[in-house]
């Protein structure tokens, strides 16, 4: 990977693990069963920060069963991230040699979710990257080219120089087309290919 100087992760299904089944089970739990709730729809929300912490629980909570808090809805929607410490570890040897950043489609609960999940390995989060690029602060998402262009204005990297890694296609055809090299991961696979990659 001599040629390789920048690289940027997505979060999501490659630094962290995502539980699909254990979200769907913790918000069925709640009363919020899949045809009560499109979880895909509400993350999208989430991530384009068209809906914060309060308003979240303020759409959720009426469709809920009696006695369901707003902590209950928070720790359910939390139940989809495992984070393994050791996938951090790596990241921070690789840190040594290249420069990281991370550019994900997230919400402000899976943000400080993040945060807290971190330290419990006693890592701190953001140390691990030269600059975080987070969807619901920017207001835009992946697929949409304006965000690999604003990472790319931000940070001055070359794009010949870096690689970008995501478990999505669409994320994947995307950095591509601004030029970046690509590694697509299928989700929660990242420790099978890592020797591979780095």
């Amino acid at each position: 990977m001599k040629e390789i100087k920048n690289v940027i992760f997505d979060l999501g299904g490659i630094i962290v693990d995502l539980d699909i089944e254990r979200i769907t089970k913790s918000f069925a739990r709640l009363g919020l069963t899949p045809d009560k709730l499109d979880v895909h729809a509400l993350m999208h929300e989430m991530d384009l920060g068209n809906m914060n912490e309060q308003g979240f629980i303020d759409t959720l909570l009426p469709k809920c069963l009696p006695g369901t808090t707003g902590r209950d809805l928070v720790d359910a929607y939390n139940s989809i991230l495992r984070l393994p410490r050791h996938r951090l570890e790596r990241i921070a040897e690789l840190h040594k040699t290249h420069r990281t950043f991370l550019l994900s489609n997230l919400g402000d609960i899976h943000w400080r979710e993040m945060q807290r999940l971190s330290a419990e390995c006693g890592i701190q989060f953001e140390s691990l990257f030269d600059k975080l690029f987070l969807s619901f602060q920017l207001r835009m998402t992946k697929p949409d080219e304006r965000i690999f262009r604003h990472l790319i204005n931000e940070t001055g990297i070359n794009p010949d120089e870096t690689l970008y890694i995501d478990d999505l296609e669409a994320n994947i055809a995307a950095g591509a087309k601004v030029g970046l090299i690509t590694r697509l991961v299928d989700m929660n696979r990242l420790d099978d290919v890592w020797d591979d990659i780095f």
